[in-house]
């Protein structure tokens, strides 16, 4: 089934092509598009004209009908588990389908021919978010703007800053701002796998309050610091006791991201504010700081700019990626996961282009990012080199998180397509269930350098 790129993803998309970076407010009138023409968080609510995307119904929040799910730090079941693949993409037919790939997935056809392949499966939009997110997405329309600098936000709270934006940047902001629980702690895994088979594995208990989407918080009691990360490595032996802290802001001009080590060889505890843009990290050095999650954090050394939106076959309700049905032998399989345990379905998607501005350095000349209408998250996005070829792409499943609730992020695929190379974070089949969701949050000296060398012992 062939299907054709669709230029337009909601009302506000017809400018987007040409938009320049500008205030993102919008009027209230604007703003009440959202719930009618628009759904809540700012996508076109109807298919498309082939029928292979359906129109957004938002019927299902939480645990959907006839799910037996035991509650948060355990594995999310699949709601669809009967259901087969509309058809199957793989090295002898990937043109067929070419207009809903990106350069990144064609890059994968191309260098694993016999073994890459995506399995296509009927396109669900039924999930919704709780109202306290959707209600902050209608606030945050009429109150967000961008900072002076273009790196952060401000007068934003709870959820996507810009659903009606009006150029790349806000694009960029909303999809770091898509909905994430507000506080998880669990251990994850992850897999640097080598062209010559060979995988390097770490695991990582970690601990992240985003406190932009706290519940318990408001537009008035929010501080500004986003996010508060604390990740301690427990796997392999030579770093277990390796310590990290972040704390991120909302405007990364005024208070750019703090953060700190402990290294138990030296016992100090020092700043590292090399934890940010190209530095490498990871096993294998697969990725930079801010591939984290597609993109994340600073946006100055780009200039973003909307390229015409896309349907495009995306990760999607990938239940079965996390199942402990499976391992991480039989998932990490040479030069690309594997494929068997993947879902793919065809959703529109913001295309949003930066290049890299005269004088800044990075080691991506350009990066594209693609970002799904009904959440904003980036679930692809492909990194190219100085000279204009195609290096790393990136893939991001998804799962309707029910303890959070809503559709979000969970395991992160970063393909080098030079080195034939690739990692896989947030692996969570053999750690008897994904992060859970607290019931409390942590004392807030938990979050501080003081308390890593406590951690860390």
């Amino acid at each position: 089934m062939k299907t054709k790129i669709k230029v337009a993803v909601s009302a506000s998309v017809l400018l987007l092509a040409t938009a320049v970076q500008v205030e993102a407010k919008v009027t209230q009138a604007e703003a009440d598009k959202l719930g009618t023409e628009l759904t809540r968080m700012g996508a076109n609510p109807k298919g498309n004209a082939d029928g292979t995307i359906p129109e957004y119904t938002g019927t299902t929040l939480g645990v959907p009908k006839g799910v037996d799910y035991k509650g948060t730090g355990t594995y999310y079941p699949n709601p669809y588990p009967a259901e087969k693949p509309l058809f199957v993409i793989d090295g002898k037919n990937y043109e067929k389908y070419k207009e809903n790939l990106t350069d990144g997935q064609v890059a994968l056809f191309k260098k694993y021919p016999d073994t890459f392949k995506m399995k296509v499966y009927p396109s669900k939009r039924d999930v919704r978010y709780a109202d306290r997110i959707l209600d902050n997405v209608k606030r945050n329309a009429v109150t967000a703007e961008i900072v002076p600098s273009g790196n952060g936000t401000k007068n934003a709270f709870g959820g996507a800053p810009f659903p009606i934006p009006k150029n790349g940047v806000e694009v960029i902001w909303n999809h770091q701002y898509s909905p994430n629980p507000f506080l998880t702690e669990g251990v994850v895994a992850s897999g640097a796998v080598f062209n010559n088979g060979s995988i390097s594995m770490r695991k990582q208990f970690e601990s992240r309050y985003f406190e932009v989407f706290d519940p318990k918080k408001t537009y008035e009691t929010f501080s500004g610091t986003s996010a508060r990360v604390l990740v301690e490595v427990t796997d392999p032996p030579r770093e277990k006791g390796k310590v990290t802290l972040v704390h991120e802001f909302m405007d990364l001009t005024e208070l750019p991201r703090n953060a700190w080590q402990y290294l138990p060889g030296t016992r100090r505890v020092r700043r590292a504010p090399t934890i940010a843009y190209d530095f490498p990290d990871g096993p294998g050095g697969l990725r930079t700081v801010d591939d984290a999650l597609a993109f994340i954090g600073a946006t100055d050394r780009y200039d973003w700019k909307l390229e015409p939106s896309r349907e495009l076959y995306i990760p999607y309700n990938n239940y079965e990626a996390d199942s402990p049905a499976h391992k991480y032998a039989d998932i990490l399989t040479v030069n690309h996961p594997n494929p068997e345990f993947m879902r793919y379905e065809l959703h529109r998607n913001w295309v949003v282009v930066g290049t890299l501005k005269e004088g800044k350095r990075h080691i991506y000349g350009k990066r594209r990012l693609y970002m799904e209408e009904d959440s904003w998250q980036a679930l692809l996005a492909d990194n190219y080199d100085s000279q204009g070829s195609l290096w790393r792409t990136t893939m991001r499943t998804t799962v309707n998180a029910y303890d959070m609730p809503g559709m979000t992020a969970r395991q992160e695929i970063y393909h080098d397509l030079q080195k034939g190379a690739y990692l896989l974070n947030n692996l969570v089949n053999e750690e008897g269930g994904v992060q859970k969701i607290p019931a409390q949050n942590r004392p807030d000296d938990y979050y501080t350098p003081a308390n890593l060398r406590v951690i860390g012992k």
